[in-house]
């Protein structure tokens, strides 16, 4: 009987085992993968690792084909997952795999459907493009960016591909503006230099780094007064804060009404004064 439960409990412990689905960029067949493995590990300990190979050893102008295949073949793997895996699932994607990251991340926001977190490292993505924006509602906690502006292949040869011509690299310049949900950091060093600045494991040895000064993940549940649709971004007029935790804000209306926002401007709860407030006093002592 004992046996039976140890097994019982494996069997359940594999089941909510956080994934990494990590996707390469051209012209990585991972024949020699250990390097890229062993620095996931490192960014990533616990967690179970897949590479999400495709066919990328090809002519660059083929290699765009087959990633358009891979977005739709790994999109359709994650929407069969149940909402119990998915919301542990963290896609990490390098070069052109960072524009497949985004492109399967866009699917998901369109159904309102979330994972727990991404990475991209050297995104070969133009730094407006709109998939980058989308990408943050399709994140339960964070997306990491992690650029190297000394990345001669995005510098170089990126901004004169006809698909990008004369764009600016995500993954060579960083992202625009500031989010809640975004994290971002530079390859600081390296000893490699031109277009070897634009290996995978430069890239994680810089994320690895980034995560562990990323805050603590707490899924926070705030207690409903009221029946409360989320909307993004919550209206502001006429509202004031008039308690403050972080980024957090307890609010006040004119008419009475009281309200929670969260750092992504999303209104988490509303309701009477007196339920609120003792709301807030919960999300602070959870957030001590």
């Amino acid at each position: 009987m004992r046996k039976i439960l140890t097994i019982i409990f494996l069997f359940a412990a594999a089941l909510l085992q956080a994934e990494v689905f990590f996707i390469p960029g051209w012209r990585v067949g991972f024949a020699k993968r250990e390097g890229i493995m062993r620095r996931l590990h490192e960014a990533y300990p616990g967690k179970k690792i897949v590479v999400k190979a495709w066919d990328s050893c090809q002519p660059w102008s083929i290699t765009k084909r087959n990633a358009k295949t891979h977005v739709e073949t790994l999109t359709g793997e994650i929407l069969a997952m149940p909402e119990s895996r998915r919301s542990r699932l963290i896609l990490v994607g390098h070069s052109i795999g960072a524009r497949i990251t985004l492109e399967i991340m866009n699917e998901l926001a369109a159904k309102k459907l979330k994972i727990h977190s991404a990475a991209l490292l050297g995104a070969a993505v133009c730094d407006n493009d709109p998939l980058i924006a989308g990408s943050l509602e399709a994140v339960h906690f964070y997306v990491c960016n992690i650029c190297n502006p000394d990345d001669w292949v995005l510098r170089l040869l990126f901004p004169v591909d006809k698909d990008y011509l004369f764009c600016r690299a995500l993954g060579g310049h960083g992202w625009f503006g500031a989010h809640p949900r975004l994290f971002e950091a530079r390859v600081s060093s390296s000893d490699q230099w031109g277009f070897y600045n634009h290996y995978a494991y430069i890239y994680l040895e810089e994320l690895g780094r980034l995560l562990r000064k990323i805050p603590p993940e707490i899924e926070v549940k705030v207690m409903q007064d009221e029946d409360n649709t989320e909307r993004v971004p919550a209206d502001t007029l006429y509202w004031e804060s008039c308690q403050r935790l972080g980024n957090w804000h307890l609010q006040r209306h004119p008419s009475g009404k009281f309200r929670i926002i969260d750092p992504a401007g999303v209104r988490r709860a509303t309701g009477s004064e007196e339920k609120m407030r003792a709301a807030f006093a919960d999300l602070i002592r959870l957030k001590k």
